[in-house]
């Protein structure tokens, strides 16, 4: 009979990881009840991360959108402030507790807890007072007793995206590191040009799947007026994430096709964020279901529980029926050894040795071939490398190229004017520029690892296949333990019909958490963020630590140089024009060539290129170390017991099989969970 997991609620979602993990304890104590040592540190391991684990949502869009009033309506009573002026100065986090306080995390480093009703003196710009003081504020943290993040949920609510260039940059800064983002659009203004180049050039294409779009101020419209805002907001955000998606993948890949199915229609919700809060602070139901919230929220809990939660339930139960698993074959192997004769265990001892070697030095060569595939690529990519550059040179002068002047522009004061006009276009120009470039090789690089991750499929199941090889060496011909016809059974399942052990779950499913959940801590940039967030950084004002804010800074000084080359009337106005547009090149390019020969573009590549396969064999080679010592150290402990001639006691035979049983109990279950959870993330 199949299964039945529920896991789309918050509290079915932190049950069923309840029951998982509670299975995983068990199956720490009989691995430790066996000294499998390196099983039980595994375990250990996995537990300590699930339980330090929560969903992040964070709440971004433009200022004065209601992005304070929408989250104090998800809390259900007004915890953040919010005003008619932009308001959210700092990055604000909502988390629980019984005991309602902020701990306010300063730039410098240090920290300090205020009350929480003093909250606004430290994270708005309501006064000169507490904008000063906020902006030394690194992140504050509020902790509340609210039902909405007992559910493990913290809410992130960040500054204005056009408040200013700073504050757009602290937000942009987060949204690689969250589980999904909720972006307020204004009912009253849908879709402003911020919005629309926001999308276009700064959301990356792998970011929209983990994206609801929230109209929000509804109930001053109509039911037809609403619902035409909305189709025309989906609508708009479904042009410009495919239009972004076919320049990065390309409009006939296959990543794209699977892009295209996976991301389907933006998730577009219209909501009224403030009667929503009024309806839930005064109990009135019929209000509530009004403002259309409840939708927004059954939305956002399904995001995090049925799409991005399902991820880290898939690796809990991948762990119990991977260490299970390894818990019964250790098991049989050290019943059958201790009753073997010794001349035939010593024998078949020695055969295990060489088995465990001839296992590593096949890892070993799969190294080698994964070294290869990252070579591969990055030559794939040689020639997007070395064309940079130019690529972005030329943005600049075509940019240059286009620009309108007119005689009114040499004026000296309307010069610099002019000169700072010019350079921002230039900045927008080669950002979109460098963004699209920069998913287009960070995109190889995530299919060339996924290709990766399932061509050693093959090696995964010639792993597991030589593991029980290991332990059938021990099987006595003329014997039948009492159960080890169940026992071969469970290892036959869970071997049989996943093969991989779901050791690189997160190397295969989308999203940052599932990479890290699966243990791909080499994976740090394993999403198109590293270019755009750090390397082009400079370009945007994020950091000032690359000299890439040089050229900016030298095109700003343009003016300066050039208002006394135009002084004379004389000189016509086309040769003005065409004379400073010539000497405007000849500074960006010089620019661009210390930028160069200051930053090595293709180097910074090849980083992010071997990371990312580094990350792949750092996974191999931990799960299956694990493995390898475990079975190793227990031969090892067999081969003392059998030099000592020491037989194995009818309470000890019973002990052994009272730890199968139990195990075999939960493998079987976990089994059970997996195939159920298989089912959903590939429906």
């Amino acid at each position: 009979m199949k299964k039945q997991i529920d896991y789309g609620s918050y509290a079915s979602y932190k049950e069923t990881v309840k029951g998982l993990t509670e299975n995983l304890k068990s199956l720490l104590g009989l691995s430790e009840e066996i000294a499998l040592v390196n099983t039980a540190e595994s375990i250990r391991e996995t537990l300590e991360k699930t339980a330090e684990e929560h969903f992040e949502v964070a709440i971004v869009g433009e200022f004065k959108r209601g992005k304070s009033t929408l989250i104090n309506a998800m809390l259900g009573q007004e915890v953040l402030p919010a005003d008619v002026l932009p308001a959210t100065a700092t990055l604000n986090r909502v988390t629980y507790s019984e005991e309602p306080y902020v701990q306010v995390e300063y730039k410098n480093g240090k920290s300090e807890r205020v009350d929480i009703n003093k909250l606004e003196d430290y994270v708005t710009k309501l006064t000169a007072e507490s904008e000063e003081r906020a902006e030394t504020v690194k992140e504050a943290t509020v902790y509340y007793d609210t039902e909405f993040c007992k559910n493990n949920v913290d809410i992130i609510d960040t500054p204005g995206l056009n408040d200013d260039d700073q504050m757009t940059n602290v937000t942009l800064s987060i949204l690689p590191k969250i589980d999904a983002a909720v972006f307020v659009i204004s009912a009253n203004s849908p879709f402003s040009q911020f919005e629309k180049e926001f999308l276009e050039k700064k959301m990356l294409t792998s970011d929209v799947g983990r994206i609801i779009f929230v109209v929000n101020c509804f109930g001053t419209f109509s039911q037809a007026d609403e619902n035409k805002i909305v189709e025309t907001v989906r609508g708009r955000i479904g042009k410009y994430v495919m239009e972004k998606a076919k320049k990065v993948m390309g409009e006939d890949s296959r990543e794209f096709a699977v892009y295209k199915r996976k991301i389907g229609t933006p998730r577009v919700i219209g909501v009224y964020a403030k009667q929503a809060l009024n309806a839930k602070e005064t109990g009135d139901k019929e209000a509530l279901e009004k403002s259309n919230f409840p939708e927004f929220e059954k939305a956002l809990e399904t995001m995090l529980t049925k799409e991005r939660g399902v991820i880290a339930l898939q690796i809990l139960a991948n762990k119990i029926t991977n260490s299970g698993t390894e818990i019964l074959r250790s098991v049989v192997m050290q019943e059958n050894a201790l009753m073997m004769a010794n001349d035939e265990f010593m024998e078949k001892y020695d055969e295990a040795i060489k088995e465990i070697g001839e296992i590593r030095n096949k890892k070993r060569q799969e190294f080698v071939k994964i070294n290869d595939a990252a070579n591969q690529v990055f030559n794939d990519l040689q020639p997007v490398l070395d064309s940079y550059w130019t690529n972005i040179e030329q943005t600049a002068m075509e940019v240059i190229d286009n620009f309108q002047m007119s005689s009114d522009d040499f004026k000296k004061d309307q010069l610099k004017l002019v000169t700072a006009k010019l350079t921002e276009k230039i900045k927008e120009s080669i950002e979109a520029r460098a963004q699209i470039i920069c998913e287009q090789i960070q995109n190889s690089i995530n299919f060339a690892v996924s290709c990766e991750a399932e061509r050693l499929q093959e090696f995964e199941d010639e792993f597991f296949e030589s593991v029980t090889k290991i332990q059938q060496m021990f099987t006595i011909s003329d014997r039948v333990s009492k159960n080890g016809g169940v026992m071969d059974k469970i290892i036959g399942v869970a071997i049989g019909s996943y093969g991989v052990g779901g050791l690189f779950l997160g190397f295969r499913e989308s999203g940052v958490k599932g990479a890290l959940l699966g243990g791909a801590t080499g994976f740090a940039g394993f999403y198109a963020t590293y270019y755009t967030a750090i390397f082009f950084a400079g370009f945007f004002g994020i950091t000032a630590t690359l000299p890439v804010t040089l050229c900016l800074m030298a095109l700003a000084g343009i003016a300066g140089t050039f208002t006394s080359n135009f002084a004379v009337d004389k000189i016509l106005v086309k040769e003005r024009i065409d004379k400073y547009k010539s000497n405007f090149k000849t500074q960006v390019r010089k620019q661009f060539h210390e930028m160069k020969l200051n930053n090595d573009f293709t180097e910074t590549v090849r980083r992010q290129v071997f990371s990312a396969f580094e990350g792949l064999k750092g996974k191999i080679e931990s799960e299956t170390e694990i493995i390898l010592r475990d079975t190793q150290e227990t031969l090892d402990n067999l081969n003392d017991l059998k030099t000592e001639k020491s037989n194995i006691s009818q309470k000890e035979m019973e002990r052994l099989h009272d730890i199968a049983e139990s195990a075999s109990a939960i493998v079987q279950e976990a089994y059970q969970v997996r195939r159920v959870l298989t089912e959903a993330m590939e429906s």
